[in-house]
């Protein structure tokens, strides 16, 4: 009798215990039985089918069995490091050079370069990498923090020699090639997610300021690479129904050309957009096309836009390396500014490290109608009036 109370008593003291810690069932380890140590799910085994098991104590024991979710093993120690240069480039679109300019080949990098470079979700990860599913959650979010951080490191504005050095390679970027350019902007649509209806987590937001005019969901990233293809200034996770003027005042470099006259641009230096920027001094964008264009503005139009390719040419590899872009399906929208960026900042290693990649040049999906071409300032009608006539004496030197 006496064995049977201490049976049922420690079987009691098991079940509280159990409810308390059933995240940690594996992890219990009995001693006093007959044979050998038992786990807890023995224990719970064995006492369901003795004589005290119609015992109304008893009854709220059921089996317990932990799932073992299959995972790939030694992925990171093994098929990582078996793979040649050709495949890990096709699997990470990364070469094992670019990865080990600012950090050595870890795990955690991995998993968040695989991350960025697939549409994979976080259980995906894990089970490839051999890691739970908070874990590898916590890697990737851990990492898009640190890179964001360091943002600034790896996209710089040029300035001093590095400015000169940027106006001379757009100089030298064509035959004919658009004069005194520092860098080239234009926006790009990243398609996402869109925003639940029911967000009992986080503030509601308007699903319709996220759809943009052809009807998909998008956040907008506002870019301004150099003649290298490397960002030089990026502005992301603005709702895509924002029109890229908008969204250019909105930007520290926008607010910084438009309202202190482009302090931080070499003097009589531009960038170049499309029609969808403001004309300014500071910002030279093509003639709109109303069907009278003279031959020297139609020239002028073929140089700028020559020129300012290079920008869509960044964004068609941006996308092109890191497939997450293609479709963000992320719930939490303040991370999608983050990925953009962080996207930005490993394209910009590659680029510097010589890690080019072979992709078509962005389009845009947002056709902008000549409606929508804003007025242009008076210094910058003249100047690029000015411009216009210096190309086409410079076509027939």
């Amino acid at each position: 009798m006496g064995t049977h109370k201490e049976l049922d008593s420690l079987k009691l003291q098991l079940l509280k215990d159990f409810l308390l810690n059933k995240n940690k069932l594996s992890s219990y380890i009995v001693q006093g039985f007959p044979t050998h140590k038992r786990t807890l799910f023995d224990i719970i085994t064995l006492t369901l089918n003795d004589e005290n098991d119609d015992d109304d104590e008893m009854n709220v024991f059921i089996r317990f069995e932990r799932q073992v979710r299959s995972k790939i093993k030694n992925f990171t120690e093994v098929t990582v490091l078996d793979m040649t240069d050709k495949d890990f480039k096709i699997h990470f679109s990364l070469t094992r050079e670019s990865i080990e300019f600012k950090c050595s080949i870890e795990k955690q990098i991995l998993v968040f370069t695989w991350y960025m470079a697939n549409c994979e979700t976080h259980r995906q990860i894990a089970n490839r990498f051999n890691l739970s599913d908070s874990t590898s959650h916590g890697i990737i979010i851990n990492c898009l923090l640190q890179i964001n951080t360091l943002n600034r490191v790896f996209i710089q504005w040029p300035s001093g020699q590095r400015a000169i050095e940027t106006v001379e390679k757009f100089n030298a970027l064509r035959q004919t090639s658009f004069p005194n350019v520092i860098g080239a902007v234009d926006g790009c649509h990243i398609a996402i997610l869109a925003p639940w209806k029911k967000r009992s987590v986080m503030p509601k937001l308007d699903r319709n300021m996220f759809y943009n005019r052809k009807q998909v969901p998008s956040v907008l990233l506002q870019g301004i690479v150099n003649a290298d293809q490397i960002f030089i200034d990026v502005f992301a996770g603005w709702p895509g129904s924002s029109h890229d003027a908008r969204v250019f005042r909105k930007s520290t470099i926008g607010q910084n050309i438009l309202e202190n006259h482009g302090s931080i641009l070499p003097p009589n230096c531009h960038i170049l957009g499309d029609g969808a920027y403001p004309l300014t001094e500071k910002i030279m964008v093509p003639y709109k096309d109303n069907g009278h264009l003279t031959q020297n503005q139609k020239n002028f139009n073929k140089i700028l836009s020559s020129s300012r390719v290079v920008v869509e040419q960044a964004f068609g590899k941006l996308i092109g390396r890191f497939r997450k872009l293609k479709h963000m399906d992320v719930y939490h929208k303040s991370y999608c500014a983050k990925i953009i960026t962080a996207a930005c900042c490993l394209h910009n290693i590659c680029m510097t490290t010589g890690d080019d990649f072979d992709a078509d040049p962005y389009v845009s999906e947002i056709e902008i109608g000549g409606d929508l071409h804003e007025d242009g300032t008076r210094s910058g009608v003249l100047k690029r009036n000015t411009i216009c006539n210096a190309l086409l004496l410079q076509d027939h030197i």
